[in-house]
């Protein structure tokens, strides 16, 4: 059978180190990182690359819920398969044992990734000191930050989490918060590239469609 990955870019050095222990040889298509705060146009932009796939059995869309970007995807040219998780947080921090994935409700969580991706968004602390000064930048982070002060960076084991840790620390210090280290054995995306598709993963066939309700666990 043949396979197509389409996946988050936060998840690259993740998924480079899966492919590597797995020997997952398909195509890798990941998406352009402008599209992860506008779940609409993401939907919009996998339904254009699922219509445009030619000769491929399954699409892995290694995006999961991320604010509801795959509801509404339709299946067709080729059976989609979707790991049954809110987000990349969910697939970072999964097992490969089927286990409850459990997480602080409001925390914020990094990885070498999700750090790059920060750096690039208008809502990072350098960014905004550039645009209003330093004083309104912290003012504002604190506003938009209000109930959050639990940050934790995923020790994946493919990246130095030190950097991450020195980089995310002016933020949680402007907002009084904490860091703290979690690990996080990506299991998941393992069975995904092995093809081990459980109960944990939503696979829907040619023909069909995502629904809200696909990501609900049985």
């Amino acid at each position: 059978m043949t396979n197509i990955l389409v996946a988050c870019p936060t998840l690259e050095k993740e998924l480079k180190q899966t492919i590597k222990e797995t020997g997952f040889s398909s195509q890798v298509c990941f998406l352009p990182k402008h599209l992860h705060n506008d779940p609409a146009r993401m939907n919009r932009y996998l339904q254009e690359m699922i219509d445009g796939f030619q000769q491929v059995d399954n699409i892995l869309l290694c995006v999961s819920g991320c604010g509801g970007s795959t509801i509404g995807l339709k299946a067709t040219i080729a059976r989609l398969i979707i790991p049954r998780t809110r987000d990349c947080i969910d697939l970072l921090l999964s097992q490969r044992e089927d286990s409850k994935i459990e997480r602080p409700e409001k925390g914020i969580f990094l990885t070498e990734g999700w750090m790059n991706l920060m750096k690039n968004s208008a809502m990072s602390l350098e960014r905004m000191t550039e645009n209003l000064g330093r004083e309104k930048a912290e003012a504002n982070l604190r506003k938009i930050y209000t109930g959050f002060r639990d940050f934790y960076v995923i020790d994946t084991g493919v990246y130095n989490t030190q950097p991450v840790k020195e980089y995310i620390s002016p933020l949680v210090e402007v907002v009084d918060g904490t860091i703290s280290k979690v690990s996080g054995e990506y299991g998941l995306l393992r069975k995904l590239l092995l093809e081990e598709w459980d109960r944990n993963f939503i696979v829907v066939p040619q023909g069909g469609q995502v629904t809200k309700e696909d990501f609900i666990k049985e």
